[in-house]
């Protein structure tokens, strides 16, 4: 990670040809309009998969300092990272724990979720506890059938959990399988079994116990599963995962350039495999974002991209470091900026849409853009930091 000074300098000049970019006061800008949809619930942000991919040393500093209640993240090493990087918010790790790492979640204050039987055994046979109680959160499944404990089993595990000197009951929570889905039934269904789940913790348990169900979908929809805090994770970048317009702003957006121009005739079957042919004579644009960034080879002869504020087709098939779009409509040329995710003008390619191009879920197209692609963090339309892995 590379912080840029305040005259907004020093940006490396070496820079490839393409870049994503994260708007960091749209992130706070979302963070604040999910904080006034679930109050009072608190929130944790799940940050886990480097942030859905935008970078999550700065994306947890900089909810932070807006005051966010809880981190989320699926490994104990993500959790290492970000005390390593001086992050003092609490961190649970949703993921599971393995025999090696328990010592990492005391020395790194991470507190652990707990989702079987053999995880509460880890822990109640772990010779380090002693001190100061493990801070430990239950999760319950209630028809994620996924991880989580079985509700017969939950009141032994709590019984065991509250005679055990070095842990602590801190949180019980579980997870929502189509909170998405908003004609779904499952939802209501698994509501239910987690309120019987409840009535389990004792009457001093009520009101410490930290208890979470709600994930980004439900915070926004589900009014009745916000707790004591929700999870929201995608909700923060600026997508809805219900698919409904909101008030949420896109974080991410990803640009390239090009770099040549070819003029081919027509019957010509540019790039591997000859997948597509040219209708007529044609000139192409190579942009050099391929699938080893993240540009999925499901785009081939399906995606678009924007230049000059137009939509203009991808054609062939998406290579490993490059890709070819159709210039043949517009006047566009050697150098000019190419818009693969995000905003040009007046046209917009949204995460839903690319998703939709490659059969897939705009968690994935997120989540598969690699430090590979720079990252430019921007504030005010201001570059702020720079992040790559080659600046590692």
């Amino acid at each position: 990670m590379i912080k840029l000074p305040a005259d907004g300098g020093g940006l490396p000049t070496a820079l490839r040809p393409a870049w994503a970019v994260v708007d960091l006061d749209a992130l706070e800008h979302n963070l604040a309009f999910v904080r006034r949809q679930v109050e009072p619930a608190g929130l944790l942000a799940v940050i886990k998969a480097d942030a859905y991919g935008h970078g999550a040393p700065i994306v947890a500093r900089t909810l932070e300092s807006a005051g966010i209640d809880w981190l989320g993240v699926a490994l104990a090493e993500e959790g290492v990272e970000l005390r390593r990087e001086g992050l003092t918010t609490p961190i649970l790790v949703v993921g599971t724990c393995q025999p090696g790492q328990l010592a990492l979640y005391q020395r790194y204050d991470l507190t652990p979720t707990i989702s079987s039987r053999d995880q509460l055994d880890l822990w109640t046979a772990w010779s380090g506890l002693g001190g100061t109680p493990q801070a430990i959160h239950v999760k319950v499944d209630v028809g994620m059938n996924r991880l989580g404990i079985a509700p017969p089993e939950l009141p032994t595990a709590l019984e065991e959990i509250r005679a055990h000197p070095g842990l602590e009951l801190a949180g019980l929570l579980s997870h929502l399988a189509e909170a998405d889905d908003l004609e779904s039934p499952r939802t209501a269904e698994q509501e239910k079994r987690f309120a019987e789940v409840l009535d389990h913790l004792r009457e001093d348990e009520r009101g410490k116990v930290q208890v979470h169900l709600a994930n980004s979908a439900a915070a926004l929809h589900h009014p009745d599963t916000r707790h004591t805090f929700v999870r929201t994770g995608l909700t923060l970048f600026g997508i809805d995962p219900a698919g409904v317009e909101t008030g949420l702003e896109p974080v991410m957006s990803v640009h390239s350039r090009v770099v040549q121009v070819k003029e081919v005739p027509a019957g010509a079957r540019p790039g591997y495999g000859g997948t597509w042919t040219a209708p007529r004579d044609s000139r192409l644009g190579v942009v050099p974002v391929g699938y080893a960034d993240g540009y999925s080879w499901r785009l081939s002869n399906r995606a678009e991209m924007l230049i000059g504020g137009t939509r203009v087709p991808v054609v062939g098939a998406v290579s490993m470091d490059m890709t070819l779009i159709d210039l043949t409509d517009t006047d566009a040329g050697l150098g000019e900026e190419v818009v693969l995710l995000g905003r040009q003008g007046d046209e917009v390619l949204a995460a839903r849409e690319v998703a939709a191009w490659s059969d897939t879920i705009v968690y994935e197209v997120l989540c598969l853009l690699g430090l590979r692609l720079p990252r430019r963090y921007r504030r005010a339309g201001r570059d702020v930091a720079f992040d790559s892995r080659f600046t590692h």
